[in-house]
């Protein structure tokens, strides 16, 4: 079935002082260095967040409206451009810009409100990313020949010693040894830099992109849930171009304290119709985070697979040393693919306070086979790519804080040690700290190659 959107209004393009193109200079269209105008509902009042993008002008970052509906956009390519403005609740309008006066043109759009048909069944993407028959599979030249993707990559959430501003120098360095490490894909906590996310596409990496959503929130509040839907929403408008994306992901651990919450589950469904709503044919997959595979699949509190019908994949953290018996209950509890966004362990003996890189190693690879092993999972991302020394104590120092856990073989989950690389402060002066391969690094790249 096809995604319909049936406009109740049509819109109104008001062309401010240019009602007919002044041509008295060159007799033909005059190219404007300055576009400006109000982004209106159908009652005239000012729409804050439209999303306004020059079609013609590739790579060139999209303007929002501000709260009064206005909006400015300069330093774009000289050209004669067209314009589209999208808005969540309203249709979608692709309008050409008027001719320039005194250089600028102005174009004020009334836009009109949408209503949407939402298929029984979610139809297959049409975009560059989709699930097909269980399958993740992606188009980003857009030819319409999908190939098979399975994730291998990182949890990320670098951050500088001592709670340093986070620079583009540190993301090209992210990048470079992304690259080394042969992954493909990184998964974020809550959403994604915009330049991380565009080095990112132009390496051939993906991201998995989280929404996050506090734990202690009431998701029975009618406030609450619009708040977050809109949220949501608001994320995907603004991300949704971008090839570097690979999908959206509801979320982290919230299970862990909502597990039996009948309301987040159905707000995760509400989530994933706004998304489509948002995207139409060409939408990116959404998943829900969870921790391990606890309150999957239950009716009775609707994470179950028919009550779940436009969210498309699990998501979970799990830690073990033996992932196969969760795989093997996962299945029995949905038809869903998984992808797994957490796994492994730290790099710290808490015995002896002394790093055993050959053990993480050893743990993670064996973790990485058992994933694998598993035809229904979309592939994985460890954790962590660096060490967080942000987590436990002060962030100038790696303290030895985390939890008592039988999924460790020592016995503890040290949150500051769990990195592919090790950091220590910048000895060379070059702004960013210093940066250690260990072992599971290089395990893991050539695992990925």
């Amino acid at each position: 079935m096809r995604f319909f959107l049936l406009m109740a209004v049509s819109v109104i393009l008001l062309f401010t002082g240019c009602e007919k193109p002044n041509d008295s200079d060159s007799g033909g269209y005059k190219i404007p260095s300055t576009i400006k105008g109000q982004i209106t509902n159908p009652e005239g009042v000012g729409v804050a967040g439209a999303k306004i993008t020059l079609t013609t002008a590739a790579g060139f970052e999209a303007v929002y409206s501000t709260t009064n509906g206005l909006y400015t956009i300069s330093g774009f390519p000289a050209a004669k451009h067209t314009a589209r403005i999208e808005k969540p609740g309203y249709s979608e309008r692709i309008i050409e810009i008027p001719s320039a006066v005194n250089g600028a043109s102005t174009l004020n759009v009334q836009l009109s409100r949408a209503t949407y048909v939402i298929p029984e069944v979610k139809p297959l993407s049409s975009g560059p990313v989709r699930i097909n028959y269980g399958k993740l599979e992606t188009d980003f030249a857009g030819t319409g020949t999908y190939t098979p993707f399975y994730v291998k990559g990182v949890a990320f959430s670098p951050k500088p010693i001592d709670d340093k501003p986070i620079t583009t120098k540190l993301y090209d360095q992210c990048i470079t040894y992304l690259k080394e490490l042969n992954a493909n894909t990184i998964r974020t906590y809550s959403g994604v830099d915009k330049y991380m996310l565009k080095k990112c596409a132009e390496n051939g990496i993906r991201v998995i992109v989280t929404y996050w959503v506090n734990t202690d929130l009431d998701f029975a509040n009618t406030t609450v849930r619009k708040n977050l839907i809109d949220g949501f929403a608001a994320m995907v408008l603004d991300l949704k171009d971008f090839p570097g994306v690979l999908m959206w992901n509801l979320g982290n651990e919230q299970n862990v304290k909502n597990g039996a919450n009948v309301n987040w589950f159905t707000l995760t469904q509400e989530m994933a119709i706004e998304a489509y709503k948002v995207e139409g044919a060409k939408y990116h997959p959404v998943c829900i985070n969870n921790g391990g595979i606890m309150n999957v699949g239950l009716k009775g509190i609707k994470s179950n697979d028919s009550s779940l019908t436009y969210v498309d994949a699990w998501a979970t953290n799990i830690y073990a040393v033996d992932l196969t018996n969760d795989f093997i209950a996962y299945k029995s509890k949905s038809n869903k693919p998984l992808v797994i966004t957490e796994f492994g362990i730290d790099a710290l003996d808490n015995r002896t306070k002394v790093e055993y890189e050959t053990t993480q190693a050893s743990h993670d690879s064996s973790n990485w086979a058992q994933i694998k092993s598993a035809p229904f999972i979309l592939g994985g991302t460890v954790f962590e790519f660096t060490d967080e020394w942000w987590k436990e104590g002060l962030a100038g120092t790696q303290d030895y804080g985390g939890y008592a856990t039988t999924a460790h073989p020592d016995g503890y989950s040290n949150e500051e040690w769990y990195g592919l690389i090790r950091l220590s402060r910048d000895t060379n002066g070059d702004g960013v700290d210093e940066w250690y391969k260990r072992k599971a690094f290089y395990m893991f790249s050539r695992n990925w190659k």
